[in-house]
């Protein structure tokens, strides 16, 4: 098997597990960013306030255009997968009870 072929079974699991999770009507952006949440997120117990720059950094994200961020930043919003910490006022997050259960 070339790495090629390994690289698409695995893109195809992939594809399955997001379609498994509901995750098929989030464009690359949101899942790229979804994902740069979870990610920050294991390192503590899931309920940790994220700040916007700690997401910036994640290898995921990080050549993602500004204002492409900020979009997808708030369709996850509005879909309940990233919420507003209630902690500060601005730039701070956490996971949203709809990612959480993912």
């Amino acid at each position: 098997m070339s790495a090629l072929s390994g690289i698409a079974k695995l893109r195809a699991a992939l594809w399955q597990m997001e379609k498994d999770l509901g995750l098929e009507d989030l464009n690359r952006n949101e899942r790229d960013l979804l994902y740069a949440f979870h990610s920050i997120a294991a390192q503590s117990d899931g309920t940790a306030d994220i700040s916007s720059d700690q997401v910036r950094r994640a290898t995921a994200v990080e050549e993602m255009k500004h204002a492409t961020f900020h979009r997808a930043m708030k369709r996850l919003i509005e879909l309940g997968y990233i919420e507003h910490s209630p902690n500060h006022k601005t730039k701070v997050y956490r996971l949203g009870a709809n990612a959480q259960s993912l």
